[in-house]
């Protein structure tokens, strides 16, 4: 008897672990199967990638709002990411079919806070797998992850300005998936009544412009913007219909029907769609000082379907129109050095357009005149506080990335959380830290000092495509990147990222900026140090040509 029951009994525990191993659960589409994966010394988290929220936007469905996945039979294998959205990069991976996300849990019982995070590429790629955002590390900190593919680019956001297109389909792909959270997230052990949404670059840029949008009530509760905001100058596409008419002429289509234009678009194949988008070291104004091409635009109030931007986003914010949740905002400090030094490598004669062509120095959202006295006084204002009035060189790369930093995210970011804090609590930081995990500025073989663009995620995910190497467990870089954790999620479940006092976090009690002023902000470096705009007299100058020459609401 012993002979025979001992096998039964232990080929039933193999049977449970290996469903432990696998574990099946019923979502609104179905069931799906996901894997256990590690986290660490005795430490084992869940995932669930490629899970379908929206139907594909093919066919008919290109060009318009999504419409929720209705499904399918059986139990899904959600082992591995589904297609990333087309881009320019052409990944193997890509398929127009796309709009997929992925889930961890550090456990599918209890409900606990909820991280979506929405990833950057200058609206035109990335995606939102494990190859940038691997979420292990997030895990002992008892936080549901949420990644998301959105559609990209042309594909993501053509308009014709008018009715027949009205644009934005990306940000209401990301609304789409909020409500899929809604929906299912408690089956993965998370809170759906309690969602923070983050992101970085193009992808901060999506968060704000979700607090700014009436789809998104009630559908999260606080937000983090890393380096973008729909105030960048890159942000808003203001012209949308020059695009749409360069692919009309492009494929032979019609101009002036736009409904006629946009129902021969969606028999284009979608590669030949991408192949047309700019790339970043092609726009008319290097160093995305203008708009991208395919980015977010206002849409017109005859729209056939629900509407994510009905206003310039200044104008909603000064309205008080918006979503008021408690949101962390900041940059970091050589955010730029990644774009100048990229152009310079790519384009040498950059510093030469700059030369020539001074007016590309004057922020496009002031609203200045080409040629006129206050493109001129902004420009020297700005050649003589930077770089002392000298010609720009290679000698100057730093000086230069430090205005563009400012240009490009600083600047906005410090205007939008000044706006923002009039009615919601804003926490404010710079991140300066360089050191073993600075991934992206090691990549690119960037040796100047300082953090350069998306370094600070290499301290919340694990970028595994930029990893070369294990780093040392005596590195200081791995305590900044507990820090970066603890505060990132004590944000999501208390809405203040110190609320005790934390050993860890060096007894620091980050404070909110009041009074219509960056008055307090963290610089996130060696050490956690809270002390005022760490950008203070760069910030004044903006401040003071705001004043003086801007021609629109930055005047407030």
């Amino acid at each position: 008897m012993w002979v025979t029951v001992v096998p039964f009994v232990i080929l039933l525990a193999f049977v449970q672990c290996q469903n432990e191993d696998r574990p099946i659960i019923t979502v609104s589409g179905g069931q799906l199967q996901g894997t256990t994966e590690s986290c660490g010394l005795f430490c084992t988290f869940y995932s669930f990638k490629g899970i379908p929220y929206a139907e594909p936007p093919t066919g008919t469905r290109r060009f318009s709002n999504p419409v929720p996945h209705s499904g399918w039979p059986g139990v899904r294998d959600a082992s591995a990411h589904g297609s990333s959205c087309p881009s320019p990069d052409m990944i193997p991976t890509e398929n127009e079919d796309c709009l997929f996300l992925n889930v961890y849990s550090p456990s599918l019982i209890g409900t606990r806070p909820v991280m979506v995070f929405v990833h950057g590429g200058a609206f035109s790629g990335g995606s939102g797998d494990v190859g940038f955002y691997g979420s292990q590390y997030f895990m002992p900190e008892n936080v549901v992850i949420v990644t998301v593919n959105y559609r990209l680019g042309v594909l993501g956001f053509f308009s014709t300005g008018d009715r027949s297109a009205s644009g934005n389909w990306a940000i209401k792909d990301c609304v789409e998936a909020l409500r899929w959270v809604q929906r299912n997230i408690i089956a993965f052990g998370g809170d759906p009544n309690n969602v923070t949404i983050f992101g970085q670059s193009a992808g901060g840029a999506m968060v704000h412009f979700l607090t700014l949008s009436p789809l998104t009530a009630g559908l999260f509760q606080r937000a983090i913007t890393h380096s973008g905001s729909a105030l960048n100058s890159w942000a808003l596409q203001t012209n949308p219909r020059k695009y749409a008419d360069r692919l009309a002429v492009a494929f032979g289509l019609p101009t002036a029907d736009t409904a006629g234009l946009v129902a021969g678009l969606k028999q284009v194949p979608y590669r030949d769609l991408v192949a047309l988008q700019e790339g970043l070291h092609e726009l008319d104004v290097p160093l995305l000082l203008r708009p991208i091409d395919f980015a977010p635009v206002v849409e017109p109030a005859d729209a056939p379907e629900p509407i994510a931007l009905g206003q310039r986003p200044i104008e909603i914010i000064e309205g008080g129109f918006y979503n008021p949740v408690p949101m962390i905002a900041g940059f970091t400090d050589m955010d730029s050095l990644l774009f100048t030094a990229a152009e310079m490598a790519v384009n040498p004669g950059v510093f030469n357009v700059f030369n020539n062509n001074p007016h590309f120095l004057v922020p496009f959202f002031w609203n200045i005149a080409q040629g006129s006295p206050e493109s001129t006084a902004v420009s020297q204002a700005f050649k003589q506080y930077y770089w002392q009035g000298q010609q720009l060189s290679a000698a100057l790369l730093a000086e230069f990335s430090v205005f563009v930093t400012d240009h490009q995210f600083a600047y906005p970011q410090l205007e939008m959380a000044k706006r923002h804090a009039n009615r919601s609590p804003v926490y404010v930081y710079q991140f300066s830290y360089d050191g073993d995990l600075n991934l992206m500025k090691q990549s690119f073989g960037i040796t100047l000092p300082g953090a350069i663009h998306g370094d600070e995620l290499c301290y919340l995910f694990d970028p595994k495509a930029l990893r070369t190497g294990e780093i040392p467990q005596t590195s200081h870089a791995i305590t900044v990147r507990d820090r970066m954790l603890r505060m990132w999620t004590n944000f999501a479940k208390y809405g203040n990222p110190t609320p005790t006092l934390d050993p860890l976090l060096q007894n620091t009690l980050w404070t909110p900026i009041s009074g219509g002023t960056i008055n307090t902000a963290l610089d996130i470096g060696q050490n956690l140090v809270l002390g005022s705009n760490p950008i203070a007299s760069r910030y004044n100058q903006w401040q003071e040509l705001a004043g003086r020459y801007a021609n629109n609401i930055f005047r407030v």
